[in-house]
Order: structure tokens, then C-alpha cells, then sequence
């Protein structure tokens, strides 16, 4: 029965659809231009007595673009459970709704009009949502230069069988709840979702033509044939998508989806982890919307922070929400001068998420000529206002693994005759393209690996790490498997065992790092003896000690990280890390410590043992005339190798520490 409905208008703001305490329905939504548009109710699953119901909004309604109604009058409303709207022809999801029907298996196609918004019903029928407790969820804000950060697909994390993951939670949050224990053994401290709200992974335009082609692609050498979909499934999600609802098919429970995430944000947190979320908006999204999606994960979800990818995003708009004073916000690019006219926030809130690093840091691994400037400016790299997120590899191109084994994309199995993705990606095979038993060329790899991975951990931005590329998990140089809903796009946990030795070093590095405020500091580097006590906080060196060569053909760098300037730890080493990536073994001065201390080699990626080559002449370390006077050492560093120095006080001195003088 219709004939005692009756359509009043409301206020057109929150936009959404509900049923509200009254048990009237509010409707509230963005209708283009079109003869007819309204809401379908349907009803629960189990009640089959009950029919959809079609409600058709009258024009007098709209004020702008928006249509705004209150309807009372409807019968039973309890036993609807979903709802649609429709324009003339087409129906559509609400794009406000907190939950759909419909996309709970990935990879599945669903008609758009099969695809339904849960009626949210604030009189209390079928809705749990209002009820989670999240009492003990305290995290607080962990500071840029504290924070490692993890990188992750919600799907590919878990679901392959390698992860040992319980069944039913492969591929799910829940699935990253079992690992947390695995992250905080890695020292991360953020974790962050690749897009994890709903979408329906398949265009229904192009699946609706099932448009076939046959593609030719190389299988492990043979070439073979296969027919491909003119449009796989969006294995990554960077498209437009339903952005107030955690992703159904990323939930063991997909029915209670909206708890399940809370419970996965709240456990989180509960170990130390903060959750950051990844959201991409194509160009011609509402400002509006976004706005209102990131209000609503921050509040309903606790959430702590998001990762911007769009191109026209209101960033000015996000970053002055009284809202999002406590979160970190990561995009690309800011404009901080526009953003904060001079003044230096009190804590840093934003981070550029560039890929400067990558490059710089790359092309310097593999011995480019005109790299070693850029990658020492990489990895001095800080801001008083901002952050730096800094990273070897992200979700697109070459894993770390396979940035060592591949100079060449080998994308065929996406379906593109192999020209999709990047062809920059500063790559070198270290030999052999691929695989390979030679364990010249094997050795090697894992020692460029750690090489790189040692950059990664003494730059002074915030580490990323994208999940896997610690054990050294292979895509089979796919650089775009954003299709690949298998073994290639999914984490092989498989390789954590036969790669144990790279997995232990990033532990290593991430407790060096963690463990030397130094190594970690809040403040940007002067590059000077501001303290006076001899040595600058950070110096650069090259062949010489105190003289980097920055010249075009020249592939050294020394760093001497002087712990004098830790004014929080006890224990106040000076650590120095040199890089040789030329392609053959080098001598390479290190600089002199104060009287009464020796250098302690603690790390070389180069497991040969290569010897001290010369002592130097006890003299002024390189000039300087500030410097205490020291023996200086020439080590031979072997080739493509880093090594890590530390201090150590000499036992057969009686010298006493050193000690800083404070200034008047």
C-alpha cells in the first residue's frame, strides 16, 4: 500500500538516506538532470511476503542539484533492509551509504543494479553499529621521526597459503591482525592500507561487451596464447569507489563489516600500530564528498591519517579541518609556503610522499654517473614543518627483489602486450635477466638488496617499506600487477625462509635506527659544530675524509653521524657509514675519533671479510684544526658494499669520555 505516503520536504544536509527515530525516511542525494528520479526499497532476504518498494521524489524537492525529502507513512518499514536509487533508467548506490549488498566476493562481477546500500535505521531495527566499545583506545600520535612506516594490500597480505594465515581470514583485516606480532618484531609503527573501501572491482560497461582478445605472452620461456578479458578485476582499487564503507570483501564477516574494521583499527592501536589509510578521488569528485568521506573515517573509524592520490584534491580545505589537527596527512606534493605563511607548526602534521628518494637512492645503487650528489641530498633530506616519507619501491613497479634481477618489464601475463607500466625503472639485473642458479650473481643481488636497504635506514626521512620487499618476495618482474589477483600480486611468505638473511637485516637496521636518537632526529641537520665540540653533527665524506667528491664520475659517500648531539641516550657513539658502489674494491679514509677511541666495524654487506688496507700518519684529521688530533685509518671497502662503523673507547686508554661543554 502507497496511498498513505506522503513526501515532505527536509533540510538537504547530511546527505544520506536513513530510516530516522519517527521511522520516516530520510532521503538526502545529488540527482542529475533526468525526468524521473527517486529511491527502491528492498526487503530483507528472508522475508519473501514483501515486494520492493518504488518511491518516486517530486521536483519540488530539489534545491540545487540536491534532492531532499522526509517520507513518512510507509508500511512495515522494519522489514526493509536495502535500498537503490534510480534516475529515469539507471540505478545507483548511494554514495554516502556505510555499507553494501552485493560486492562481498572479490573478483566477482555484480550489475550496478544489483549492488545495494544497507539501510542504516536509527530507530534501532537490525543495526548494531552504535554499540562497538572503544574503550582502551587511546593511540597517540607518533612523531615523524619515530615512525616506520608499512605499506600494504589488504587482500595480497594474507591470501595466499604461504601466510599461515587461519583460512577464513586470508585476505582480510582480520588476516592483519594475525601478522601484528610480524610487524612489531620488524619495528613498524604505521601501517598503511592500500585502497580499502568498497568499489566493485569490475567495470560493468566493458564486462557487459565481453569483449575478448587473444594475447601472446611469455610463460617461463614457452610463448602461449590466451584469451583475456578486454578489462580485468582492479586488483589495487585506485578508482572511483563507495568511500564511506570499509570494504566488504576484505572482511571475514562481511555482514558486519563497519565492526570488523573498528575492531581491526582498535587491536591496532592496542600494539602500538597506527592505521593509515590510502584514498584516491579522480578529478571530477566532489570537494564535498571528500571532505565528508575523510570527517567520517576519522570519526567513525579512528583512524590516523590518510594518503591523498588524486589530482584535484581540496588539500587547503583538509589541512585547515579543526578535525584534522591531531592526524597525519600525506600527499605528493604541498604547497607549504601557500599552507603555512611562514609560520612553522608546533608538530608536523604533513609529508610529502615523493619519489625522490627512489630515484636518487637507485641510480646511486646501481653506479650511475651525476648520482652521488642527489642521493647525499636524499638522504640529508629534512624539514622543520613537514615530513619525508622516504621508500625503495611502492605498489607500482619493480619489487626490491626484482630490481636486482630485472632490467626489463615483463608485464605480458597483464594482458597489454607488455606496454603497461613504467620503462624508467633505474634497474640492474646484476648479470642475468631473471632467474638463475649462479651464485656469483645470487650473492650478489642479496648484497645490493641490503646495500639499499641500508640507504633506506639512514636517510633521515621516515622509512616505507612495502610489504614483502623485507624478505625479498618476486613479482617475476611484473612492475604493474595491478590486475593480478594470484601468486603475482599476492605476498609469497614462502620466500621469508629461503631469504632469512635479508629479513634479519632489516631487523637490524630498524633496531640500529630506533636505537641512536641520532640516527632518527627530529631536527634537520646544520651540517655544523653548533655545540662545539668539535665535529658537526652530520659531515660528509668521500675518498679523503672531511672531502666529499661529489664529481660526476665519482660513486663513494662517508656519513659521519656524531652522537654528541643525543642529548636523550646515555650511550653517545659516533657512527659512520660508507658507501662504495663502485663496481670495483676502494680505499676509503675514515674520519678521526676524539683521543682514546677506536673505530668498531658493526656491519658490511660484503661478507668476504675485506681487511684494513693502510694506517695512516697520526696528524690533524684532514686539516682541520678544530678537530682533535687522531690516527686516521684507510679501510678497503669492497666492491658494490656498505659498511657501518661505530665508536668504541679504547681499553688500553685511560682517557675519560668525552664530554660537551655547554655554551654560556
Amino acid at each position: 500500500m502507497t496511498s498513505k505516503i506522503r513526501i515532505s520536504r527536509e533540510k538537504p544536509y547530511p546527505l544520506g538516506c536513513y530510516i530516522d527515530y519517527d521511522k520516516s525516511l530520510v532521503v538526502r542525494s545529488v540527482f542529475e538532470d533526468n525526468v524521473s528520479c527517486g529511491i527502491v526499497l528492498y526487503p530483507a532476504g528472508n522475508n519473501k511476503n514483501s515486494k520492493p518498494l518504488k518511491i518516486e521524489l517530486p521536483k519540488t524537492l530539489k534545491r540545487g542539484a540536491i534532492y531532499s525529502a522526509r517520507i513518512t507513512g510507509i508500511d512495515n518499514i522494519e522489514d526493509y533492509q536495502s535500498y537503490n536509487y534510480f534516475c529515469d533508467d539507471e540505478f545507483f548506490c548511494d554514495p554516502y551509504a556505510k555499507q553494501f549488498y552485493g560486492l562481498e566476493k572479490f573478483g566477482q562481477f555484480v550489475p550496478d543494479a544489483d549492488i545495494r546500500a544497507k539501510l542504516d535505521n536509527k530507530a534501532g531495527f537490525n543495526t548494531s553499529h552504535d554499540t562497538f566499545d572503544w574503550k582502551g583506545d587511546d593511540h597517540s600520535f607518533i612523531p615523524y621521526e619515530d615512525s616506520f612506516v608499512y605499506l600494504l594490500h589488504v587482500r595480497g597480505f594474507t591470501k595466499s597459503s604461504s601466510s599461515n594465515v587461519e583460512h577464513s581470514k586470508r585476505g582480510t583485516f582480520s588476516g592483519i591482525i594475525e601478522k601484528i606480532p610480524y610487524l612489531k618484531s620488524l619495528g613498524v609503527t604505521a601501517v598503511e592500507l592500500m585502497p580499502a573501501y568498497e568499489m566493485n572491482e569490475i567495470d560493468y560497461t566493458n564486462k557487459r561487451s565481453d569483449k575478448r582478445r587473444s594475447t601472446l605472452y611469455s610463460n617461463n620461456g614457452n610463448i602461449s596464447s590466451k584469451n583475456m578479458l578486454e578489462l580485468k578485476p582492479n586488483f589495487w582499487g585506485y578508482k572511483k569507489g563507495y568511500y564511506f564503507a570499509p570494504r566488504t570483501a576484505y572482511c571475514e564477516n562481511p555482514q558486519d563489516a563497519e565492526n570488523e574494521f573498528k575492531n581491526f583499527v582498535k587491536t591496532m592501536h592496542q600494539n602500538g600500530l597506527e592505521v593509515i589509510m590510502q584514498f584516491y578521488f579522480d578529478e571530477h569528485e566532489s570537494g564535498t564528498l571528500i571532505i565528508d568521506a575523510l570527517r567520517f573515517w576519522r570519526c567513525t573509524y579512528h583512524v590516523d591519517g590518510f594518503h591523498l592520490k588524486g589530482s584535484r584534491i581540496p588539500l587547503r580545505i583538509i589541512i585547515n579541518d579543526p578535525l584534522f589537527t591531531d592526524i597525519k596527512i600525506w600527499n605528493e606534493y604541498f604547497n607549504y609556503g601557500e599552507i603555512y605563511e611562514g609560520n612553522t607548526p608546533s608538530q608536523r602534521l604533513l609529508a610529502d610522499y615523493n619519489n625522490a628518494f627512489l630515484y636518487n637512492s637507485r641510480r646511486f645503487l646501481k653506479s650511475d654517473d651525476n648520482a652521488v650528489s642527489d642521493f647525499m641530498k636524499a638522504m640529508i633530506a629534512g624539514s622543520n614543518d613537514h615530513g619525508i616519507i622516504n621508500y625503495i619501491c611502492d605498489y607500482e613497479g619493480f619489487r626490491l627483489a626484482d630490481l636486482v634481477a630485472y632490467e626489463h618489464k615483463h608485464n605480458e601475463e597483464n594482458g597489454e602486450n607488455n606496454k603497461d607500466g613504467t620503462d624508467n625503472n633505474l634497474s640492474w639485473n646484476c648479470g642475468i635477466e631473471g632467474r638463475t642458479r649462479k651464485h656469483d650473481i645470487l650473492n650478489l643481488r642479496k648484497k645490493q638488496i641490503k646495500n639499499i636497504l641500508t640507504m633506506l635506514f639512514f636517510a633521515q626521512g621516515t622509512p616505507m617499506i612495502f610489504s614483502g620487499d623485507e624478505f625479498g618476495n618476486s613479482q617475476s618482474g611484473n612492475n604493474n600487477p595491478y590486475c593480478q589477483d594470484n601468486e603475482t600480486g599476492w605476498v609469497d611468505w614462502k620466500a621469508m625462509e629461503k631469504n632469512s638473511d635479508i629479513l634479519d637485516f632489516v631487523k637490524y637496521l630498524s633496531n640500529l635506527r630506533f636505537g641512536h636518537r641520532i640516527l632518527h632526529s627530529r631536527m634537520p641537520f646544520k651540517l655544523m659544530d653548533y655545540i662545539s665540540c668539535g665535529y658537526p653533527d652530520l659531515s660528509c665524506h668521500g675518498r679523503e675524509a672531511w672531502r666529499p667528491d661529489l664529481s660526476g664520475h665519482s660513486h663513494m659517500l662517508g656519513m659521519l653521524f656524531c652522537g654528541l648531539y643525543d642529548n636523550e641516550s646515555a650511550d653517545k657513539p659516533f657512527i659512520y657509514v660508507s658507501f662504495n658502489m663502485n663496481w670495483t674494491p676502494q680505499e676509503m679514509a675514515l674520519p678521526g675519533l676524539p683521543e682514546g677511541y677506536n673505530w668498531k666495524l658493526v656491519m658490511d654487506t660484503d661478507d668476504r671479510g675485506m681487511k684494513p688496507a693502510v694506517k695512516s700518519k697520526t696528524s690533524k684529521t684532514a686539516g682541520k684544526s678544530s678537530l682533535p688530533e687522531s690516527e686516521m685509518f684507510t679501510e678497503l671497502l669492497a666492491d658494490r658494499s656498505v659498511r657501518i662503523y661505530m665508536s668504541e673507547q679504547n681499553k688500553k686508554s685511560t682517557k675519560k669520555k668525552v664530554t660537551v661543554k655547554k655554551k654560556k
